[in-house]
């Protein structure tokens, strides 16, 4: 399952409060649909799909932040 997002790697701005709510909502609700554990060896970036030619969502995405919200922080 995969969640896009609006944005640039390269540009930290893209990647606002409500994007990181609203992404971590979603996700948060296919995990529990799915019983999918709301980790990062689970919760992964399009880069890191085996295979993958995507390179996002790049060294600013806060992924402490974002896997904190997955799991209701």
């Amino acid at each position: 399952i995969g969640i896009e997002h609006e944005g640039f790697i390269d540009d930290a701005a893209w990647f606002t409060d409500a994007m990181y709510r609203s992404s971590a909502a979603v996700t948060a609700a296919v995990c529990d649909a799915y019983g999918i554990p709301k980790n990062r060896e689970r919760i992964i970036a399009h880069s890191e799909v085996p295979g993958a030619d995507h390179t996002d969502p790049g060294p600013h995405w806060d992924w402490d932040r974002y896997i904190g919200l997955v799991n209701g922080g």
